[in-house]
């Protein structure tokens, strides 16, 4: 854990190889060897060795654009829950040894493949398929990466 770090209590963190100056929800999962430096996980299972680079945010609420009010604090005021101007979505979920640039924007509802690439300051609004690079506002196709097999690496050495 880095100097910042923030993990609540109910996160899963599995052998991650570094937390930084990052806050880590109640309900993420981040795997094996997966390396966070800075931003903001609030939902999502991020698989292993996964680089997060400076500023990311992952899994935000969202505002419900369909409830009687966006604001939490003026539906209690109308005696509704506060959750109610949440938009009701899963959690993003994030392969193995995927890449995210710094500054990127990662939704709600979303699954990006293994290998894949999010280019700096991208905002994921829809799946990434495996070994593809996205980038852009939103998020779109920039190329596919070339297929390789992952390095054997023996963890008990």
């Amino acid at each position: 854990m880095g100097n910042g770090a923030k993990v609540s209590p109910g996160a899963l963190v599995k052998n991650a190889a570094f937390i930084g100056n990052a806050t880590i929800g109640k309900e993420v999962e981040i795997g094996l060897g997966t390396y966070v430096n800075s931003g903001q996980i609030m939902s999502g299972k991020i698989g292993s060795w996964c680089s997060i680079a400076y500023n990311v945010l992952i899994g935000p609420t969202e505002h419900d654009l369909d409830a009687p009010t966006t604001s939490p604090f003026k539906a209690r005021k109308m005696g509704l829950p506060s959750n109610i101007a949440d938009k009701q979505v899963s959690p993003p979920v994030i392969g193995d040894e995927v890449w995210v640039g710094a500054n990127a924007v990662i939704l709600r509802g979303v699954t990006i493949g293994n290998y894949a690439v999010i280019a700096a300051g991208a905002v994921v609004n829809k799946n990434v398929p495996a070994n593809e690079i996205w980038g852009g506002v939103p998020a779109k196709f920039i190329k596919r990466r070339a297929e390789k097999e992952p390095g054997i690496i023996d963890l008990n050495e």
